[in-house]
């Protein structure tokens, strides 16, 4: 991290505690307070005041803050090297781009705050409303801003009730303080207790709403553990927890104190608590700050740290799924007996021993839903299967793979009766338990034998990764195209190849721009069959994969020219490219393969109108299915 990058983190952080902070104090001037201060008597009217003077404070670093962000912003985002250079640039960021034009309209929020500082009820109602617009316009800035369509907006409005609930807990802390410092013992309960009715609400949205976040940004257990984004997320999430231990000792140990019979010890007690609170919460704040800024993990390749994982493969085998199954029935029967055995005391320990041995029969068994792994399990495949990769993988295979593996990948190659161990069948089920990144870390690192010896050997001093990811594209298409060729279906879920198309009137599309509707893709022919009309409703494009450069699109189909696409399907179908003429391939609306017709395949797969009518009705997910990731 660069010294402009460290400066920025740390401005934003700044920014950030600040804008909870007036938030906070101005939700507690109007909720938490009110009856703190009517049992406070003299003592209450110059606490309001102080609390008055750190909403104005915390609005005015906030102003500054802001302004020195946008400041430091404009100098990454133009490259400048001087002063001049930045204040030349700061009116075009301000103005011309999104994060400026947000910005300055928080910083006109927060100056119209100001008067509104020191008013009651309505003015301090309208005081509230700015503050919480001045912390909601976070989202837009932060990477939910970059999310198009329903789930952008569904994770802004995530977002926006995190942090509005994290400044009405945190920003609340310093008001708490003060009281606790300035108040007698009875105001300073009353206004604990009261605190808790606006910190446990913010608690349980701020666990729900980091769920969702850490769901649609962190990328997941792997993503967590496996990038900087998850780390600092990690971080994040464990000061959270000291958080709430924190919280609920000072609600349900310490406030009870302050009535007790030394009051003194019990509020130096918990002015110690709340403060440790308080830093605790602005470190929180400092982590989503770096956070915001910090690329999110899912769009990461998550480097796994440990040499196992997590694995359901184990429920795909009967035996084996019985087995799990029981051993996790013992686990919760064991949480169960000791969560009962430490609250009935009087058959605690028989209780307790009970719990020991069914964690003992339990354990051994789990091992079956842990797998090994390696730093790259995790590895998603860069080259979302386009065509050139599968095409580019077909050629590498033949130089480098074919002479173990085979022509058709059954481990037959003229080498395999030389060898100790059988090379692997690329063509065998199995294969698609293996994520995208186990299969690079083979091809990179080879494949140890049962003596240690390695029985194939890597080729990441031989192959770039960009060919390695090409290799395994081809290895997957090879294994769906034995699967069609000999069952006349793809055993798993394969996705289409990425291409680009021209259409009517000069225009292009994609694959991507094709999402969304079923789509059916035609091999050229010289006499092709007329597509049969179609029930309203269904959103059918039609694309031509063209062997003759003459032909044109029109308004009913595109035309795709890439040469690299007819060798892909005759892979993925299993046949040589001269049979491919007149083939119809149907891909439904998240891009999976689901259906062929040949002219001459007498197995094909009932009517062309039926089957479009249910794979447009019953698309696949979009998440990754088998051990292929597809997140087009």
């Amino acid at each position: 991290m660069s010294v402009i990058d460290l400066a920025q983190g740390i401005v934003r952080g700044a920014h950030m505690i600040s804008l909870v902070s007036a938030f906070g104090t101005l939700i507690a001037l109007a909720v938490v307070m009110p009856a703190a201060f009517a049992k406070a008597d003299q003592t209450g009217e110059p606490t309001r005041a102080s609390l008055v003077r750190l909403a104005r404070y915390s609005t005015v670093l906030a102003l500054l803050t802001g302004l020195a962000w946008l400041v430091i912003q404009t100098r990454i985002i133009a490259g400048a090297d001087s002063i001049g250079d930045t204040l030349h640039a700061l009116p075009i960021v301000a103005v011309h781009t999104q994060f400026g034009r947000l910005l300055i309209a928080r910083c006109v929020v927060l100056t119209a705050m100001l008067p509104l500082l020191g008013a009651r009820r309505t003015g301090l109602g309208i005081a509230i409303c700015l503050a919480g617009t001045a912390l909601g316009i976070q989202p837009a800035i932060g990477h939910a801003g970059a999310v198009g369509g329903s789930a952008g907006a569904a994770l802004m409005g995530s977002e926006l009730m995190h942090l509005l609930a994290a400044g009405a807990w945190l920003g609340g802390l310093l008001p708490l303080l003060i009281v606790l410092s300035s108040l007698p013992e009875q105001a300073a309960i009353t206004a604990f207790r009261g605190f808790s009715g606006v910190g446990i609400p913010a608690v349980l949205i701020i666990a729900g709403t980091a769920l969702v976040q850490i769901n649609a940004l962190v990328g997941g257990l792997p993503g967590l553990l496996g990038t900087a984004y998850g780390h600092v997320a990690l971080l994040k999430l464990v000061l959270f927890l000291v958080l709430l231990s924190l919280a609920l000792m000072n609600r349900f140990a310490l406030t009870a104190r302050l009535a007790g019979p030394s009051p003194l010890t019990a509020r130096r007690h918990m002015r110690l608590s709340v403060s440790l609170e308080m830093l605790i919460g602005a470190l929180v704040v400092t982590a989503a700050a770096f956070l915001a800024s910090t690329s999110p993990g899912v769009h990461e390749q998550a480097v796994w740290p440990l040499s196992w994982r997590p694995s359901l493969s184990a429920f795909a085998e009967p035996i084996l799924r019985s087995e799990v199954t029981i051993a996790l029935i013992g686990l919760a029967a064991a949480v169960t007996v000791l969560a009962v055995g430490l609250f009935w005391r009087r058959f605690r320990w028989p209780l307790l021993a009970a719990a020991v041995i069914l964690l003992a029969l339990a354990v051994p068994h789990l091992g079956l839903l842990i797998v090994p792994a390696y730093p790259s399990s995790f590895f998603t495949s860069p080259t979302e299967f386009a065509a050139s990769a599968i095409a580019h993988g077909a050629k590498l295979y033949a130089m480098n793979c074919v002479g173990c593996h085979g022509t058709s990948g059954h481990g037959d190659g003229p080498l395999a009766q030389t060898l100790a161990v059988p090379p692997a069948d690329l063509t065998a089920e199995h294969l698609w338990s293996h994520t995208d990144g186990e299969l690079f870390w083979y091809i990179s690192h080879g494949i140890d034998g049962p003596h240690g010896a390695l029985t194939m050997p890597g080729f990441a001093g031989k192959l770039s990764s960009e060919a390695r990811w090409h290799l395994i594209d081809f290895v997957r298409a090879l294994n769906a195209g034995e699967s069609m060729r000999t069952s006349h279906t793809w055993s798993h879920p394969v996705p289409v190849p990425q291409f680009d198309a021209e259409c009517a009137g000069g225009s292009n599309t994609d694959t991507e721009a094709l999402r969304g509707r079923t789509l059916l893709i035609t091999l050229e022919m010289d006499e092709e069959p007329p597509l049969p009309a179609l029930p309203a409703g269904i959103a059918l494009a039609t694309v031509v994969i063209a062997r003759n450069s003459a032909l044109k699109p029109d308004s009913i189909a595109c035309v795709a020219r890439d040469p690299d696409l007819w060798t892909d399907f005759a892979i993925l179908l299993g046949v040589p490219e001269e049979a491919l003429g007149g083939t119809r391939i149907l891909v439904d609306r998240n891009e999976w393969l689901r259906g062929v017709w040949r002219p001459d395949d007498p197995t094909k797969p009932g009517p062309l109108v039926q089957t479009i009518q249910d794979i447009d009705t019953h698309p696949l997910a979009v998440s990754a299915v088998g051990g292929h990731a597809h997140h087009r």
